[in-house]
């Protein structure tokens, strides 16, 4: 389990959102790999809810591996999105395996400022 949230981020256009701050990181199935990079470690289903304050109305969205997942999206000054994200293979650390990636992206034409961004990622089975 995993929440990590930024205050006060400005975020170029198609970039990843960097979360600065991790307030919640219980066990090993979800990890801040990076400030914009969450990896999911072992295999099964989890919910990732996403919220947001912008300063102007802004777009995010959830890519998951580098590809947008179009049931995870929304626009407007408060953009937030609820979905659940489906990991078929283990990282177990073995050189032959990785973890499945997922980057909330500022999906529009120009760099948006989030007051506040917040993310939470859950196994749920």
């Amino acid at each position: 389990m995993l929440e990590a949230y930024s205050l006060n981020v400005e975020v170029a256009a198609n970039a990843a959102v960097p979360f600065n701050n991790v307030s919640l990181e219980k066990g090993c199935t979800v990890k801040l790999q990076s400030p914009g990079t969450i990896a999911l470690n072992k295999c099964g289903v989890y919910m990732v809810s996403c919220d947001a304050s912008a300063a102007a109305t802004s777009s995010i969205q959830l890519h998951k591996d580098g590809v947008a997942q179009p049931q995870a999206q929304a626009t407007g000054d408060t953009p937030s999105f609820i979905t659940l994200v489906q990991v078929d293979h283990n990282n177990c650390g073995c050189c032959c395996s990785s973890p499945t990636t997922l980057q909330v992206l500022n999906v529009g034409d120009a760099v948006a400022t989030f007051t506040n961004i917040n993310v939470a990622v859950t196994k749920v089975c």
